[in-house]
């Protein structure tokens, strides 16, 4: 189940990454739904991997490029056409990681891949620090807004199920095993789930888990709040991978102890 591009440095430190939805495949919804995008297409598509050219200028990491591919399109790393994946999905990797010694374990990405690495660094505590970009927290609503005529394609036809899909980040049992780690976030007042996040750090906030947001209070919706501010989030991850909080402060101001603006507005 576990595949993707492992690039490998020689280092103890490993940073997942996880995908985003790319536009070639959200705009190819409609024609997998009704077969005439075959899944050689869909496969193909799902090998453009995104923050490549960060990982071949910082190679102070190992990287491992992991692939939304279990479904017909994509699943948020968590559902496949009707049924749940993540707790299979955790389990391999957690022997991805112990079979190769990671001693720290960044999970990152930005929308559904924003999603999967909150949602692993909820369950694995092998996972050492989470920066979660622009993250759906509500996937099944943010799926009836992207394609709702062909959501049976996530979902089948069970309703229950959609329900659940909603709820999983605040599912108790998602953190049986949480262990503290640094856990980031950033998004901006204009993102379509910027609400459900504040009121999900509000839940983390009751369960004892600390949590730190960085904002950006700019117009800019979704997919611009992270392709027009790749020089933070570099820094930002870059920091992380270092260990350190240089470039960081460099580009935000502490505004709350858990919430720092981003200077560039």
């Amino acid at each position: 189940m576990l595949h993707g591009k492992h690039m490998i440095n020689g280092n103890d430190t490993l940073v997942l990454v996880f995908q985003n939805a790319a536009k070639p495949l959200n705009d190819a919804i409609p024609g997998i739904y009704s077969g005439k995008v075959t899944q050689q297409e869909v496969a193909e598509m799902h090998e453009r991997y995104t923050w490549m050219k960060f990982a071949q200028r910082v190679p102070q990491a190992d990287y491992f490029f992991i692939k939304d591919h279990f479904s017909s399109v994509y699943g948020w790393y968590l559902i496949d056409g009707g049924k749940m994946i993540h707790e299979r999905f955790n389990e391999e990797l957690t022997a991805f990681i112990k079979k190769h010694g990671y001693k720290r374990v960044i999970a990152f990405g930005s929308s559904k891949g924003g999603t999967g690495a909150l949602l692993y660094g909820a369950m694995n505590p092998l996972i050492t620090d989470v920066f979660s970009l622009i993250p759906q927290i509500h996937v099944a609503t943010f799926i009836n807004k992207l394609c709702p005529n062909e959501k049976r394609l996530f979902f089948g036809t069970d309703k229950k199920f959609e329900k659940k899909v909603d709820r999983i980040l605040f599912t108790d049992a998602l953190y049986e095993n949480y262990k503290k780690k640094k856990l980031y976030f950033y998004t901006g007042t204009m993102d379509i789930q910027f609400q459900a996040l504040v009121k999900y750090r509000e839940f983390l906030s009751e369960k004892g888990i600390d949590s730190e947001l960085f904002l950006n209070r700019s117009d800019e919706r979704h997919t611009r709040l992270v392709n027009q501010y790749t020089p933070f989030i570099f820094g930002v991850l870059e920091d992380l991978i270092d260990q350190s909080d240089s470039r960081t402060n460099q580009q935000v101001t502490r505004i709350h102890p858990s919430v720092r603006l981003l200077k560039e507005q």
